[in-house]
């Protein structure tokens, strides 16, 4: 309890809201100002009053508020009221710095990533955010699945589900447990708001974030309010949502923090009466930035399909729309991956009457995002037709400065130059391993002088069908220069990219390369770098290709028909 003492010992602080900040709430509400004066006073009693004192200012707030909306978080003024609330906290909690890291701060990051298994990427971060609990009580791990099933009931909006689950752990998860016993809370916020219960709800936000600030801090405390804000039915007040999000970002927009992230995308994905596209473009732009952590695959997937649309309807730049397109669906197929482990996970941790109970949310959730990616699959189409005339256009372009190699229709060398930078850029931000493998043709120079040169355009052509079929459109194929090819894997590592080839080679050895009657016997060397630790800032390609070019030497010089593995001298 760091901040406890200090939190009812400061002085009557003087209200912002008596200040000019630049995004006036009252101006917004058609609540009685009597009302709202008595409002504001015991919003700085509660934050200025000791524990003990908390819980009769807070029932007079509950009185005020549910006198005026009926008791019902479905009544217009409700919202109201919540904004005026929250408008006041702010005053105080974006004004006080925290004394100390918030540990609660970073277990909900890594919270936006559920279901943390053991194949998790952020299973090790999770353990280590719960390691003082679990070195004491190992089988708090089983408690913290639990919960994690009941936060994907609540994301799910499997309220009758989430109900039963939550009678269950509220026995077991103890206040000194912080951290689940917050993140239980945060749960059954959603389900009391679902169950219109309206005074239970009020008080549980207002002892939620008065306590979180007394145990972790002010950035913990300003994530709940967040929270508040975004689970708000803001019903007609969309302004208002707008008003407090913009005070926040003024005075924490800038960090690539959690908090900054939640603002900037909630701003982001409001209605465009609210936020307009210019504007939606220049947070998207910040966003990106972020540390990979920090935002899920559908966020990113939004992101990036946004820009696609923004760069071909608005700023009519092609290339780039494209490119943000291509991003937007591998995030699109990332998210698939996410149900897929959430069915896996809920089919793990459940009994077969409760999975099948879950069942249909989860398919709610499936059909949402199809009929996502569908609508804006749809978009896209009718963006670039619109602009039809102007991409024929462009495409004349790409004809002069082709990157297709015209022999065998992969990519040629100078696609290295213009886009893979990028591409590897990007894989380098999320964390996805990139593998680069060069590949040549043994003897080739014997084949051309034995079966004449058009053998050998043959033999070039037939490889290159071998390695379309082989590997995935999200793969890149370039032939590099006479007998050479350069194969980039994303999303494989070492042991995986080994694999791949070794299966490659195989089947080289055992294709029949037939032409005109004579069987030409083709193998081939492979030479193989991977990275996994990419400085997105720092990478150079050729720096790759040359280690990749490296261990195709050393196939070549031991036996070739060989794959071998770039390792760096010690």
């Amino acid at each position: 309890m760091k901040q406890c003492s200090v939190l009812y010992q400061l002085r009557k602080m003087t209200p912002k809201s008596d200040m000019n900040h630049s995004f006036e709430i009252a101006g917004f509400t058609s609540i009685d100002p009597l009302n709202r004066i008595a409002l504001k006073k015991l919003i700085i009693d509660l934050i200025n009053s000791p524990e003990e004192d908390r819980q009769e200012i807070i029932d007079n707030i509950i009185q005020i508020v549910g006198s005026d909306c009926e008791s019902s978080t479905l009544h217009p003024l409700y919202s109201e009221y919540t904004g005026l609330i929250i408008d006041h906290l702010l005053n105080f909690f974006l004004e006080v710095r925290c004394s100390h890291e918030s540990e609660f701060y970073h277990f909900l990051n890594l919270m936006n990533h559920v279901p943390i298994t053991s194949e998790s990427p952020f299973y090790p971060p999770m353990l280590k955010a719960l390691q003082p609990i679990l070195d004491n009580e190992p089988d708090l791990l089983k408690l913290f699945n639990r919960l994690q099933v009941l936060y994907i009931f609540i994301e799910n909006r499997d309220y009758e589900n989430a109900r039963i689950l939550m009678d269950e752990l509220e026995p077991l998860v103890d206040r000194k447990y912080w951290k689940l016993w917050i993140l239980l809370q945060l749960c059954k916020a959603r389900l009391l708001r679902y169950q219109n219960n309206f005074a239970e709800l009020m008080r549980m936000h207002l002892k939620l974030i008065l306590e979180a600030y007394c145990i972790d801090g002010s950035d913990c405390a300003l994530n709940l309010i967040l929270r508040w804000i975004l689970a708000t039915n803001w019903q007609k007040q969309g302004v208002m949502k707008k008003a407090l999000l913009m005070r926040i970002h003024d005075r924490i927009g800038e960090q690539k923090s959690l908090n900054g992230a939640i603002v900037l995308f909630e701003l982001f994905s409001m209605e465009d009466r609210l936020v307009p596209s210019s504007e939606k473009a220049s947070y998207q732009k910040r966003l990106i930035k972020f540390p990979a952590t920090i935002l899920n695959v559908l966020q990113l997937h939004s992101l990036y399909f946004f820009a696609g649309y923004y760069y071909c309807g608005v700023l009519s730049k092609y290339k780039d729309s494209i490119q943000n397109y291509q991003y937007s669906n591998y995030f699109l197929h990332k998210s698939w991956e996410r149900l897929l482990s959430v069915s896996r996970f809920l089919r793990e941790q459940l009994d077969a009457d409760t999975y099948y109970k879950a069942m249909p949310f989860l398919d709610s959730r499936i059909r949402e995002l199809s009929n996502q990616a569908s609508l804006q699959n749809n978009a896209y189409i009718e963006s670039l037709q619109a602009n039809f005339d102007t991409i024929e256009g462009l495409y004349e372009k790409v004809g002069e400065l082709s990157l297709t190699d015209s022999l065998t229709g992969l990519r040629n060398r100078r696609f290295l130059d213009g886009n893979l930078f990028q591409m590897v850029v990007l894989a380098a931000r999320h964390h996805v391993p990139v593998c680069f493998s060069m590949i040549d043709i043994d003897f080739f120079k014997l084949t051309n002088d034995s079966f004449g040169h058009l053998a050998g355009d043959y033999v070039l052509k037939e490889l290159a069908k071998i390695l379309l079929n082989e590997f995935r459109k999200s793969d890149v194929i370039v032939r590099y220069g006479g007998e050479e090819f350069l194969v980039i894997l994303f999303d494989s590592d070492r042991e995986r990219s080994k694999e791949i080839m070794e299966g490659l080679r195989t089947k080289v050895e055992k294709y029949s390369f037939e032409y005109r009657g004579n069987v030409i016997p083709i193998t081939i060397s492979i030479g193989i770098d991977c990275d996994q630790n990419l400085d997105p800032q720092q990478h150079d390609l050729t720096k790759s290709i040359s280690r990749a070019d490296s261990a195709l030497y050393t196939a070549k010089c031991s036996s070739r028909n060989t794959v071998a593995v770039y390792e760096p001298k010690t």
